[in-house]
């Protein structure tokens, strides 16, 4: 089924700028996520790259988009470290800011025996990263084709970044995490709005539980003023609704070590094959890549190279 996308894609570079934070992530493994004020012995501790924009470019690195990332570390240990390993994945770092006002981004995550994780975000340097330095940087908007941004950075900054992505033609994509308002003046700048479950309920005040539910989160997200919605649905897989169109495509069943960042992988590879195919097609391949990252463990490391994308739908049938 996605024979012809997997070849479209293989053929082009596109051009994607993401705009997002880069932290590096603490990882302890337990037996079971924590409950309030309870204390106990963990399994092991493991330091990782993580941040939903670094993950989110990383995943289009490794997909073979041609990625620009803005972001903003700080001069530790930590932010040296980061601006390397995104050198190995082929990512500029030209356009990365650097700060002395603060640490680097921090998350401290905790991961139990069936994957499931518990995150909380110390956000240092990316809240450093303001609307000047997106003005600042603004060559990689005039040559893109996709926008890609989150919600961990501060909201005039992701203002700025989307104002300047449609102001220079993109299509504008928007991953809703973490749960946090978004400002109905910039919603029409929203081509593409990605949330999770707990996202969605977050913004409609309502959990999709039903698809009756997927339909009215999704028209409620619609008359908010994004142009079209992508729930993310977990295992159940991704919903679609553009007002006209509704698509619904089931998730594939993988053996899994760790949730950590599928919905960032998922939400790249939805950027990266934004109209080059049908709707199913492009959710479907979204999908493949969201299982993919729940097999590996930690945020980065987790992301697929577009040859296990390929070798999966070959010997994988839903």
């Amino acid at each position: 089924m996605l024979e012809k996308l997997i070849k479209k894609l293989k053929r082009q570079k596109r051009k994607i700028i993401v705009v997002g934070s880069a932290n590096v992530d603490i990882v302890a493994k337990v037996p079971r996520l924590p409950k309030e004020g309870e204390s106990f012995r963990g399994e092991s501790l493991t330091i990782v790259h993580g941040g939903k924009g670094a993950n989110q470019a990383v995943s289009l690195a490794r997909l073979g988009a041609d990625v620009q990332l803005i972001c903003c570390v700080g001069k530790d240990h930590f932010g040296k470290s980061m601006k390397e390993r995104f050198k190995e994945e082929g990512i500029p770092t030209d356009t990365i800011k650097e700060t002395d006002e603060t640490f680097s981004g921090t998350a401290l995550i905790f991961v139990d025996k069936n994957g499931r994780n518990s995150i909380v975000v110390i956000a240092g340097a990316n809240h450093e990263l303001k609307p000047a330095d997106v003005i600042q940087r603004e060559n990689p908007f005039i040559t893109g084709e996709i926008f890609l941004t989150q919600l961990e950075l501060l909201p005039e900054t992701i203002e700025t970044a989307l104002i300047q992505a449609k102001k220079n033609g993109l299509i504008t994509v928007v991953d809703a995490g973490p749960p946090r308002k978004i400002s109905q003046y910039i919603f029409p700048y929203i081509d593409v709005i990605s949330p999770n479950e707990t996202e969605t309920e977050f913004l409609t005040g309502r959990k999709p539980k039903t698809k009756k539910d997927f339909r009215w989160c999704s028209e409620r997200l619609l008359q908010m003023g994004a142009h079209s919605v992508v729930l993310k649905l977990g295992k159940q897989g991704c919903y679609y609704f553009d007002g006209v169109n509704e698509v619904y495509v089931p998730g594939y069943k993988v053996p899994v070590v760790d949730t950590t960042a599928a919905g960032d992988a998922f939400t790249s590879a939805l950027a990266l094959a934004w109209g080059q195919a049908d709707i199913d097609e492009i959710l479907d391949f979204a999908n493949v890549v969201g299982a993919l990252a729940c097999t590996k463990f930690g945020a980065q490391p987790s992301m697929p190279f577009f040859e296990e994308v390929t070798k999966f739908l070959k010997s994988h049938n839903k």
